[in-house]
């Protein structure tokens, strides 16, 4: 089978590898869409932990083809969604904190590949009616999930979401869901921005042309967000929400910032207003939630682009630079 290498830097090349076997408690998926994720880019500049040679993609939906023995052989010709690594449900990590703390089970392989071999307690079985292309987003919305869990929620409450990336605009969607009242999201990115009112935004604000801070003071009599969401990973934006946050306020970290990010942030200021920070690692426990979310989503016109295998490292350029929402690697297409 073929599979893309991420070799360092931005060097990615396509490789003639053995398909998977499946041995026990695994199985193999037949990848039909593997979403890039702004992981997936940091690793290639250098601002998120990785080792090369990898294969990237953390983000993959396909119908299973083979299963090891201790696994259900109905589950072939399933289509399956896998989180990132399995979890073992035994540990401390994952009694305690969430399955992505599980300090026993190893990660497998990347899905920027024609097949992959996962545990099968990373296989979800995606919703009937879900397509492969949409369904394959549901690791990044367990992420969001996973980071506005770990908050209450005022019904009725005004939020600032900044960046209207992916995580910017499923943020933006989950807290309307859960009650939110007013929205402000913030995106200098035109097309980003004008996604916004579909996923339920009140206020669109390019912060090149209008000033966000007094935006918020105006939307707010002054007082500030209730839920300030940061969801690019820039520590300086996550500062500038900080300060238009109400007294118990949340600031919500839902951007990865660089490894080794300094919170440039008054703490006199968090400490006097009360304000509470929080973020999430990965998916946490939300797989399961966000494939049963996607459907209450309008996800039309996410998808930007879809790329097949020999196309990665055009696929990977693309996307760092900032244009459209979402885009995928295709396996096996000829796109």
């Amino acid at each position: 089978m073929r599979v893309a290498t991420w070799r360092g830097g931005t060097e990615i090349t396509i490789d003639e590898v053995p398909t998977p076997k499946a041995g026990p408690s695994e199985l193999v998926m037949k990848v039909l869409s593997s979403g890039i994720c702004g992981t997936d880019i940091h690793k290639t500049q250098g601002l998120f932990p990785a080792t090369p040679p990898d294969i990237l993609g953390h983000e993959f939906v396909g119908p299973v083809v083979e299963v090891g023995d201790g696994v259900d052989e109905s589950l072939i010709g399933k289509m399956i969604a896998c989180t990132l690594n399995a979890a073992c449900g035994e540990c401390q990590g994952c009694l305690t904190w969430s399955a992505m703390h599980c300090e026993r089970n190893k990660r497998y392989s990347g899905g920027f590949a024609e097949y992959v071999l996962v545990d099968h307690r990373q296989a979800h079985i995606v919703p009937d009616g879900l397509d492969h292309g949409t369904a394959s987003m549901a690791e990044p919305l367990a992420c969001v999930l996973s980071t506005l869990n770990m908050i209450d929620v005022e019904e009725g409450c005004d939020a600032l979401v900044v960046g209207g990336g992916l995580l910017g605009l499923l943020t933006v969607g989950v807290l309307k869901l859960r009650g939110v009242g007013r929205i402000i999201l913030s995106e200098p990115n035109t097309q980003r921005l004008g996604m916004g009112t579909q996923f339920g935004a009140d206020i669109l604000n390019d912060p090149t042309k209008d000033d966000l801070a007094e935006l918020v003071n105006d939307f707010t009599g002054g007082y500030g967000v209730k839920i300030g969401a940061e969801a690019v990973g820039v520590p300086q934006l996550v500062a500038n929400v900080s300060k238009m946050i109400r007294p118990r306020g949340n600031l919500v970290l839902v951007g990865v910032s660089p490894q080794g990010s300094s919170l440039p942030v008054d703490l006199y200021d968090l400490h006097y207003k009360e304000i509470t920070m929080s973020g999430a690692f990965g998916a946490g426990d939300a797989f399961g939630e966000a494939l049963e979310t996607l459907p209450k989503l309008n996800l039309e016109g996410i998808v930007s682009g879809r790329f097949p295998l020999e196309k990665t490292a055009e696929a990977l350029q693309v996307s760092a630079a900032g244009g459209g929402v979402k885009y995928m690697i295709a396996p096996h297409e000829q796109v």
